[in-house]
Formats: structure tokens, C-alpha cells, sequence
């Protein structure tokens, strides 16, 4: 469980680490945020509900 916390935990950093933080969209207006970035927190969150359900089934067959 710790091995598979630890991995989970490993790559939400490593995609949020893909947003970019300065400018992201080069020659676009300051005021309106990249759909790129917007995206990644979408995809991130998406992640661990999808990973939080896998382990929450896998548990339960186990229990069983």
C-alpha cells in the first residue's frame, strides 16, 4: 500500500509539473489563461479519482 501511495504521489507531481507557470501562452492576452494549463489540473484531478476507485475496488475483491 505504502509502495503504491508512494508511486500515485510520485506522478501527480510529475504531471503538475508540466504546468507552466510564466506566460504560458506566448503572444496571447495576460489576462486570459492557456486551455493547456486549465486542462492539466482537470486531468490531474481526474487521475485520483480514477486511481482512488481502482484501489477501492481492488481492496474490495480482496476483502471478499
Amino acid at each position: 500500500m505504502k509502495n503504491t501511495l508512494a508511486l500515485f504521489t510520485l506522478l501527480i507531481i510529475h504531471t503538475v509539473s508540466y504546468a507552466q507557470i510564466t506566460n504560458p501562452c506566448s503572444g496571447a492576452d495576460d489576462d486570459e489563461p492557456c486551455p493547456l494549463d486549465t486542462w492539466v489540473y482537470v486531468l490531474v484531478f481526474a487521475f485520483v479519482i480514477f486511481g482512488a476507485y481502482k484501489m477501492y475496488h481492488k481492496q474490495k475483491a480482496l476483502s471478499a
